[in-house]
């Protein structure tokens, strides 16, 4: 063979393979240029108030957060989810939970939540509220760091019960029982009622009671007492007799003289009183407004006697006491005296 020929034809052959190689060479650069391309990304992180732009070639939401260092509770909130597949100009957004105290019913629990209000909370926490439990704040409330939400819980019933109805005493004065004897002539009976009453606790306390019925089952008897009126005196002579009253008095005396009565012996109604009997000792004038005439009398200093006679200057607490002898009168003179209405 020619030796240019030789020459020629191998270095054809050597050719070849270099340019084969330096065409994968290029091809794959090409790819990783792509590849690289496809697999970078560009995220707005936004963690509360702090936003960043970072780049990363993790794949989900929770590797770029886990590669950032950025701790989570529990309680906060990742916008999309963790497992969310992450993708170049992707916003992530952080909401943090905050600690707050939500007590119900008197039983007080401290959490972290990242609610937007306090609707949102009790949805999160499966707190319901009743018809007539009380919160301390509206449901469309913001939350906050450190809020405090009190919840009342607000029950009703309905309770029957059945009462007493106490009797009353009736006291009756009984002129016929000595001052300080008492005896029950009709004893008392309680009564009984029924109440339905709508009662209403707050967190478990009785708060109020409206009555919404009464119903009487059975009425009281009232029980009637008789109370002594009469008093027991002894006089100096040991006579006892009893008296329904005392009063003190003005007594004078008078006779049958013309100067007393205006009547001289021998007219018609000489010595005799405004009720038609004879004067004597014991017949007493009074005044019929404050002492019916025929009660019987018992005057201090004086004796017995019966309110049988009146006269026109005998008003009033006075009385006027007859004696058959003017001596008698003037030594009885003028007076107070005790005065006893007799039974």
């Amino acid at each position: 063979m020619d030796t240019d020929k030789f020459r020629k034809r191998l270095g054809e052959i050597v050719k070849k393979p270099v340019a084969l190689l330096t065409l994968a060479a290029v091809f794959l650069l090409i790819v990783g240029a792509i590849t690289y391309a496809s697999l970078k990304k560009e995220i707005t992180l936004q963690d509360e108030d702090k936003k960043m732009v970072v780049t990363t070639f993790k794949s989900t939401v929770k590797d770029l957060l886990e590669e950032k260092g950025i701790k989570l509770r529990k309680e906060d909130v990742v916008t999309p989810s963790l497992d969310t597949a992450l993708k170049n100009g992707m916003k992530v957004t952080i909401k943090r939970a905050v600690p707050i105290t939500i007590c119900v019913g008197g039983k007080a629990k401290d959490i972290y939540t990242a609610a937007s209000n306090v609707k949102e909370v009790f949805q999160q926490n499966s707190i319901t509220l009743g018809p007539q439990d009380k919160v301390n704040m509206s449901l469309d409330t913001p939350v906050f760091r450190y809020m405090y939400i009190d919840v009342t819980k607000v029950t009703e019933k309905i309770v029957t019960q059945e009462v007493d109805i106490p009797y009353q005493t009736e006291t009756v004065k009984n002129d016929n029982m000595e001052r300080g004897q008492v005896r029950v002539v009709q004893q008392g009976e309680v009564g009984k009622k029924q109440i339905v009453m709508k009662v209403t606790y707050e967190n478990g306390k009785e708060v109020a009671k409206n009555i919404i019925e009464e119903k009487i089952i059975k009425n009281p008897i009232n029980q009637i007492v008789h109370v002594g009126t009469l008093g027991v005196f002894t006089t100096s002579r040991g006579e006892t007799f009893r008296y329904r009253e005392i009063r003190t008095m003005v007594a004078t005396a008078y006779t049958n003289s013309v100067t007393d009565t205006g009547k001289k012996p021998g007219d018609p109604n000489y010595g005799i009183t405004a009720t038609g009997t004879k004067a004597t000792r014991g017949v007493i004038a009074v005044d019929p407004r404050v002492i019916p005439l025929g009660t019987r009398l018992y005057v201090e200093g004086y004796g017995f006697g019966i309110a049988a006679d009146t006269g026109g200057a005998i008003k009033g607490d006075k009385i006027d006491v007859f004696f058959p002898t003017l001596e008698e009168t003037i030594k009885w003179g003028r007076r107070y005296v005790k005065v006893y209405i007799l039974k």
